[in-house]
């Protein structure tokens, strides 16, 4: 798929999937965030004229989900809720009919009767006496914490202590299309799967499991994805086999493709508490960090209840601090379950560390930049090894921070900042941050392979899935740093099991290195077994056989002996393919420096972003094209997060704000130009020397402003303010009234 398409309407997503006999599916979904289900009755809904079936818990045979685990299997997930709820938009009832209106309106006439029960909706109640166990199996609502490894650091030395409590609340990854599905039964009780997701051979393992089928009687193929940012890496997994299992059950296609409410809810991260303390010398030099993280898991722990022990890895940034002392939770509420969202886990570590930092900058009269300068790690202490255990790969840091300052005008704004204190009554603020991202985190295991038509168009196949992305036109490159090809000489599936399945998918921005060097190792591997075919073919020396632009390969100076690719397969007793299995040795660490310039009005607290600046460094830069739209959207995702994005529950757990009316996700008319820069440190655990840059935007945007809007009233007496910066909330600062 080339943009074009997109921007032309051209491109096919699951929702566009017609299979003959297509039904649809709607979900009925509990009304209480904590309740026994005394009665349901679905008469009615089955009555109504053009519905196929109606599914409960105990009509469809599946085996709960279960993600992690390191999570005890009692938290698993129900597909459909069976006795209980435990959070406003659980699904009950899966309604089937001929049409999606259909579906809708007969879910209307499902009765279901609760015995409503305690709801525990805030994290901060989970260790009174009075609250409510969720799971009665597990004796604790803390699902999994993590004690300090080092609960009495060395404090020598300390001269001040800066301590900040933090806020991040929960947020919606908000892609254009939601989940989508449509499970098509083959013959032979297989399935065949279209479905919006990051993951296609996590999405098949998890179907086949929860059914209990052969995995190869399940193929799952990706269509255009609508953006992903972590919820489809292992969020819709219930809807995924829901709608799996009735298909299987009807024997005809089953399609659901949610609702923006229901999405809003469905698809949620952060929603993270801690408090951080900074031990530091009187003229700024870190010494120890310490910090307690609390995060809310939602109902059914998965993805996101394992972020804390990132974020308690990630903790020291980019600096040489020599001391940590880290614990951390995360505690089950009457909540939908939380994901991953775009940097889950070092996006919270870059807010506790570099908001914390610029309070210390603060109470020493030391300027942002400055503090950060002479805490940085150098770029000859690589491989570093952190207090919490990483190990990083490579870095820059302080040729990151320079290039960030001088692209700015850093000293100039500054200058503007104090003049525009005594001439304007708008308030302007500065933010910077820098941070590292870990890349390649959790798996770093991803193959490849490369084939060649009887056509002699190189087709390769990976087990990626685009949402956004366009990896084709990086592994494109690849190809072509081997061998001579056009594009579209040069054809990409990807996101399809019955053509690959070694693959862990798209996520944790590891595809251009880890799938990125499985494609370059089997190009370089066939061009090997090209040269070798040529060489028998030819009988000449394989030293004296090469490539000609267009898909051709011969003699050395005799260019009359050639064959194109289409001809060498044709004489070819074997096929001529390869392919790769990469490994890679440890994660990589790419960084960024952000700028943020911001406007206020100081009468109304209203916010307007001015300026966002980016350097980024993620390693040797593969495709310049994405790589730069890459950091632009991750950072216009940073700003909103930091200035307008909160999911918001009532002290029911009742939902406030699922509708993109109360959930403020801004347009681009609210973004400022995102200017945009690189610098390369070339990571040596992969071959190709990259580094992942989907999540470093996210990582540094939002706390970069958020310092600038602190920075614009710092001078008025405000210290802190939590995410999102809020008009209300600065404004009750300005005025020092409670909000």
């Amino acid at each position: 798929m080339t943009t074009p398409e997109i921007l032309r309407g051209e491109a096919l997503f699951t929702a566009d999937a017609r299979a003959q006999g297509l039904v649809h599916l709607h979900f009925v979904r509990s009304t209480c965030a904590s309740a026994r289900i005394v009665a349901l009755s679905t008469d009615d809904a089955k009555a109504f004229p053009g519905v196929v079936a109606v599914f409960c818990a105990e009509d469809l045979p599946i085996i709960p989900v279960w993600e992690i685990a390191l999570l005890p299997e009692d938290f698993a997930q129900p597909p459909l809720a069976q006795n209980f709820v435990r959070y406003v938009g659980e699904k009950v009832v899966a309604v089937i009919a001929e049409s999606p209106a259909i579906a809708a309106d007969a879910a209307e006439l499902v009765v279901i009767d609760y015995e409503p029960l305690p709801a525990l909706t805030d994290m901060r109640d989970v260790g009174l006496e009075t609250a409510p166990v969720l799971f009665p199996n597990h004796p604790s609502n803390v699902c999994l914490q993590w004690p300090s490894d080092n609960a009495t650091p060395d404090l020598s030395g300390t001269e001040v202590v800066t301590s900040v409590s933090h806020s991040i609340p929960r947020l919606s990854c908000a892609p254009i299309e939601g989940h989508a599905i449509v499970a098509t039964p083959q013959p032979g009780d297989r399935l065949e799967i279209l479905v919006s997701t990051q993951v296609p051979v996590a999405a098949q393992r998890q179907i086949a499991r929860s059914l209990q089928m052969e995995l190869s009687d399940v193929r799952v193929v990706i269509p255009n994805v609508g953006g992903g940012f972590g919820g489809k890496a292992a969020g819709g997994v219930c809807e995924h086999v829901v709608v799996a299992a009735a298909a299987r059950l009807l024997g005809r296609p089953v399609s659901f493709i949610e609702d923006r409410n229901a999405n809003l809810s469905s698809m949620q991260g952060r929603g993270v508490r801690n408090h951080v303390k900074l031990h530091a010398t009187s003229d700024g030099r870190l010494l120890a960090i310490e910090a307690d993280i609390t995060a809310d898991a939602g109902a059914y722990p998965n993805v996101g209840a394992v972020e804390p022990g990132k974020t308690r890895m990630m903790v020291c940034g980019p600096y040489g601090i020599a001391a940590a002392n880290i614990t951390a939770q995360s505690v089950v509420t009457n909540l939908p379950p939380v994901g991953a969202y775009r940097g889950p886990g070092r996006s919270e570590a870059a807010v506790m560390l570099e908001r914390t930092l610029d309070v210390l900058a603060d109470a020493l009269c030391i300027d942002p930049v400055e503090i950060r300068k002479r805490n940085l790690l150098t770029a000859d202490v690589f491989p570093y090894l952190a207090p919490t255990g990483l190990e990083y790969d490579s870095g820059n840091y302080h040729d990151l921070l320079d290039l960030l300052v001088a692209k700015s005008g850093y000293r100039n704004l500054r200058q503007e900042q104090l003049e525009r204190r005594t001439t304007s009554g708008q308030l302007m603020g500065i933010g910077v941050s820098i941070v590292i991202d870990s890349t390649a985190w959790f798996s770093r295991t991803e193959g490849a392979s490369i084939q060649i038509n009887d056509d002699g168009n190189i087709v390769v196949l990976t087990g990626s899935a685009s949402a956004g992305q366009q990896h084709g036109n990086l592994y494109r490159s690849i190809v072509q740093r081997v061998l001579p090809l056009a594009n579209d000489q040069i054809h990409i599936v990807e996101g399809d099991t019955g053509q690959w399945s070694q693959s862990d998918g798209t996520m944790g921005s590891r595809t251009a290195q880890l799938a990125g060097t499985a494609v370059f190792r089997s190009v370089e591997r066939l061009h090997d077994s090209l040269r070798e075919a040529a060489a028998k073919q030819f009988e000449a020396d394989i030293q004296d056989i090469v490539f000609y632009p267009g898909g051709s390969i011969g003699v050395r100076g005799v260019p009359s002996r050639s064959l194109t690719f289409a001809q060498l397969v044709t004489f070819s007793e074997e096929p001529i393919e390869a392919n790769c299995i990469y490994e890679q040795a440890g994660a990589t660490y790419p960084a960024a420096a952000h700028l943020s310039v911001v406007e206020i009005d100081g009468s109304t607290g209203k916010v307007v972003p001015l300026r966002h600046v980016a350097v980024t460094d993620c390693g040797v830069v593969l495709d310049p094209d994405s790589a730069r739209s890459q950091v632009i959207g991750a950072t216009a995702q940073g700003i909103s997060q930091a200035l307008y994005e909160e999911f918001v529950f009532d002290e029911d757990g009742n939902p406030l704000t699922n509708s993109f009316a109360d959930y403020a996700v801004p347009s681009a008319a609210e973004i400022p130009g995102i200017e945009t820069h690189f610098i390369e440190t070339p990571s040596p655990r992969n071959p190709l020397g990259a580094k992942g840059v989907g999540e470093i935007g996210m990582i540094a945007a939002p706390v970069a402003v958020q310092n600038a809007v602190i920075d614009a009233v710092r001078h008025l007496g405000v210290q802190h303010l939590d995410m999102p910066c809020t008009p209300q909330k600065i404004w009750a600062a300005i005025n020092q009234i409670e909000n």
